[in-house]
Formats: structure tokens, C-alpha cells, sequence
């Protein structure tokens, strides 16, 4: 898969980081001009033992907004370095598009079980991605960073990458 950016807070590649591999999902609406958000994100999630890319996106989507998705295309790989625990993320983006109506979401997921769903243009989608990553930044003194912080921007860049790819 093509590598499209590395997030890397370093000026060197850590090597002794635990690697997660991690999926997300373009979904296109079914007139394939809006795209789905979950929260401020897009939809998907880590690439469970045994679990192909595939797999994991049709999990994912099911869990978190309750869809069924045809993959279209791969988009890309990102790979970032979340430094305050040690992990290196491979993320791997696909565009997809719904098929079917929405259904309950299969998630038990505090965090996932009330998360709200939106579509956006995939222009507005763009916008609302770059105003919430400059104002993280923004608000993110030098001197105060931390998982939280990195975790909800580098999710962001992500998801942003991928989705000027379509």
C-alpha cells in the first residue's frame, strides 16, 4: 500500500515502539457526495489477531454507526508514532460506500455507544478536519502535551489525509 505520511514528533524512527495496525473507512453516502464522521473522526478501528483489513472494516463499521460497506479502493497508508506509549500506528484507508439502511450498532464502547454521526461534504468534511487540528495546536501549549493531546490530533491528521485522497 502506497505511503502517504509519516507523523513523527521525532527527528529519528523509534524502534522499540509496539506496532498497532489500524483501519478507517472513507464512507461515501449512497450518492457518493457526503462522507460519514463518527464524532470528529473517521469510522474505524484497530485490526484485531487473525483479522484481515477487510474484516476489520466491516466490524468497524457495524460497531461504531451500524452500516454495511462495499469497499471501493485502498487510499493509502499512514503510519504515526505515539510516543507516550510507545506505539507505532500503520493505518491503512479505504473508500468505501454504505450499502443498505442503517441498523443499530453492534458497539459496547462507552466511548463509541453515543457518538454522534454526521455527514459532511467531502469539502466541509476537509474544513471542519483542518479548523479542529490548527485549533488543538493552538490550544496545545509547548511545554503541556501528552497522550490525550497527540492521540486526538494525530486521528485527525489521519483521517485528513485520507480523505483528500479521494
Amino acid at each position: 500500500m502506497k505511503l502517504l505520511q509519516t507523523i513523527n514528533e521525532n527527528d529519528f524512527e523509534p524502534q522499540d515502539y509496539i506496532i498497532r495496525k489500524v483501519v478507517r473507512c472513507v464512507i461515501l453516502d449512497k450518492s457518493e457526495t457526503s462522507v460519514l464522521f463518527i464524532g470528529n473522526l473517521l469510522v474505524g478501528g484497530g485490526v484485531e489477531e487473525g483479522e484481515s483489513d477487510e474484516d476489520a472494516m466491516h466490524r468497524e463499521a457495524m460497531e461504531e454507526v451500524g452500516v454495511k460497506i462495499e469497499i471501493i479502493r485502498p487510499l493509502g497508508e499512514v503510519i504515526s508514532f505515539r510516543d507516550y506509549i510507545k506505539k507505532k500506528y500503520i493505518v491503512h484507508g479505504y473508500l468505501c460506500k454504505q450499502i443498505g439502511d442503517f441498523m443499530e450498532p453492534t458497539t459496547t464502547d462507552p466511548c463509541e455507544v453515543n457518538a454522534e454521526k454526521s455527514w459532511l461534504n467531502i469539502k466541509d468534511g476537509i474544513q471542519k478536519l483542518e479548523s479542529e487540528i490548527n485549533a488543538l495546536i493552538k490550544e496545545e501549549p509547548a511545554s503541556i502535551k501528552d497522550d490525550l493531546t497527540q492521540r486526538k490530533r494525530y486521528n485527525r491528521m489521519i483521517s485528513l489525509t485520507f480523505l483528500k485522497e479521494i
